[in-house]
């Protein structure tokens, strides 16, 4: 979760791969005058940088073997560190070594669409009678529908699986100590924040903490919900007028602000939040000094949990349904994505033979998504599956060997129980939440936005530390930004 590392890291790819002319002729695995277009011509190798997987000590290779195993291609998965993941891609393509499979997110993949790095799957996705077809949710490929180098809409990757997303975890010991119910509007979760702020007498607690005011990146509004609210503080393309306009200048952005800069002012926010990152809400939170904290649904709730009962035995949390002046946000699904013909000789057949195999809601998704029998799972003699402990943290049992077991986009029947936690918050989430599209890119935002986000993040920063009104923050904004806001209206709508 370290945002401002990953979004450098995107910035630095976006300009290699704007230093590289994907007309220059530098090669990878293949040329265009290689390209097969026969779906059923199988690869004999696959090369892949991926991220968001197990680590190789845990047994990545294992996964890559047991692939090669069932279907003969060679799979080779280089994973760079987390933080250097992007520096890396950018780096294969300056370097014409661009492997054939790429794992991108929500800033990434529309930046390389636009720059013609990405195969369009959607004639391959559309005519194929794979078992994906009628067991995946179709939104979740609608949400990849981009456009491309050309400007025409096209399906440059396939969605990993769900988006996911956050919810806001409560102490809900301290609702219960309290004698509170869950807040259900935004005047009952004022209330709750002014009672535990004032709990058993303690100057300490902090009722809300978040990592900053706006999020670093796409979605920028997808913490502190319950004040954002309908706030967009971002540029959206208004579906009325079909026009993108900047949600920083509308009238429920002000709104917000006023929310935040009052809640700020009473002392319910936590008076780092400037600073905070998500490490450091977290550590708070562990030391019983958070009753609030809006953070990843699935996993992190189970994690959040275990991590907060070594401090403090008797605490719970709950995961708060959102409000009725708000709901919470699913952000676009991590896409895996093939190289273009310059890069990937046979496309359409590692379409076929990987990313439908991953997805097929039978073996291949099992490999990918709970690794391999008697390495990262087994079958008990009674007929149930339980995950193995992973081989470098043996006190944790594996979770997933690349895609979250939670968060699948099709219709997986995962023998491994999910945890109640896990469940219940995905639960809450999806119970009132919207998916959010990719934020458009071009060379004009790729160029204004680092500018941009600055702007707006010290205008929000110094509305709600009070040294600004609402009014003069947006006034500020205005002024500050308008070239870079003008630059991008013009690139987008002209």
């Amino acid at each position: 979760m370290k945002k401002n590392i990953v979004t450098k890291a995107a910035t630095i790819a976006t300009a290699l791969l704007m230093t590289v002319s994907f007309l220059s002729g530098c090669t990878g695995t293949g040329t265009t005058s290689e390209v097969n277009t026969d779906p059923n011509v199988k690869p004999t190798e696959i090369t892949m940088m991926i991220d968001t997987c197990m680590t190789p000590e845990n047994g990545l290779q294992q996964v890559a073997d047991k692939y090669k195993e069932n279907t003969g291609i060679t799979l080779k998965l280089e994973k760079p560190d987390h933080n250097q993941y992007y520096e890396k891609v950018g780096l294969a393509f300056a370097g014409g070594t661009a492997p054939n499979v790429l794992e991108l997110g929500s800033i990434q993949y529309p930046t390389f669409a636009s720059q013609g790095a990405l195969w369009n799957m959607a004639d391959a996705y559309a005519s194929s009678d794979a078992p994906v077809k009628s067991i995946i949710d179709e939104a979740y490929v609608d949400s990849l529908r981009i456009p491309g180098m050309d400007g025409t809409e096209g399906l440059y990757g396939f969605p990993l699986a769900k988006g996911g997303g956050t919810v806001t975890y409560v102490r809900q010991d301290w609702l219960d100590k309290l004698g509170l119910s869950a807040p259900t509007n935004y005047n009952e979760f004022l209330d709750m924040l002014r009672a535990f702020k004032t709990l058993d007498g303690r100057s300490d607690i902090i009722p809300i903490t978040a990592a900053g005011l706006i999020n670093g990146e796409s979605p920028y509004e997808i913490y502190l919900r319950e004040f954002y609210q309908d706030a967009k503080p971002y540029i959206y393309k208004d579906e009325a007028t079909g026009k993108y306009v900047d949600g920083m200048s509308e009238a429920p952005m002000k709104e917000a602000l006023q929310r935040m800069q009052d809640a700020y002012k009473e002392g319910l926010i936590d008076p780092e939040i400037v600073t905070n990152k998500t490490s450091t809400c977290r550590d708070k939170f562990y030391a019983d000094l958070v009753g609030c904290f809006n953070y990843w649904a699935g996993s992190w709730a189970k994690t959040l949990d275990e991590n907060l009962v070594t401090t403090v035995p008797d605490a719970k949390i709950t995961a708060l349904p959102a409000i009725a002046e708000s709901w919470y946000i699913e952000r676009p699904s991590t896409s895996i994505s093939i190289t273009s013909e310059q890069y990937t000789s046979n496309p359409i057949g590692i379409y076929k033979y990987f990313i439908e195999y991953m997805h097929d809601g039978g073996e291949g998704q099992m490999l990918f998504t709970r690794g391999v029998e008697n390495v990262h799972w087994k079958k008990n003699d009674d007929g149930t599956t339980i995950a193995l402990p992973y081989l470098e943290t043996p006190d944790k049992d594996v979770e997933k060997s690349y895609m979250a077991p939670e968060l699948s986009c099709t219709k997986f029947d995962d023998p491994i129980a999910l945890d109640e936690r896990v469940t219940s918050s995905l639960e809450t989430f999806y119970n009132n939440r919207k998916l959010v599209p990719y934020p458009p890119v071009n060379d004009t935002i790729n160029v204004e936005n680092a500018e941009l986000d600055t702007i707006r993040k010290e205008v929000i920063s110094k509305v709600v530390l009070g040294q600004l009104s609402a009014e003069e923050g947006i006034k500020e904004y205005e002024t500050r930004a308008n070239s870079q806001i003008s630059a991008i209206l013009t690139s987008l709508n002209g």
